[in-house]
């Protein structure tokens, strides 16, 4: 579906069988760099906004939907203390110096 990653980072996600209507064009069960499906998922959002009540969630690739394997390093720049790329922009009371 899309021409790939800029940069694979490690971290790779499939498609589950059961969600495989809310997706078309991704197969299921064929692993795929995490970055790739993303580019996909967006796609698919943007050609049609009205799928966007069953795929969004709060990451776009669901849990439920994909399964997930492997690791990436982290960006330079971003937090170390967070575990995903959109957890980059909170803070955290704690994080807070006051």
């Amino acid at each position: 579906m899309s021409s790939g990653p800029k940069e694979a980072r490690g971290r790779q996600a499939r498609l589950r069988p059961d969600f495989d209507y809310l997706y078309p064009g991704i197969p299921v069960n064929t692993w795929f760099p995490v970055e790739r499906l993303i580019q996909d998922v967006v796609t698919l959002l943007y050609g049609d906004a009205g799928k966007s009540g069953g795929i969004k969630g709060e990451r776009l690739l669901r849990e439920d939907h994909f399964e997930f394997r492997g690791s990436s390093p982290r960006p330079k720049g971003l937090p170390p203390n967070r575990s995903r790329l959109n957890d980059s922009s909170a803070v955290r009371r704690s994080d807070k110096k006051s």
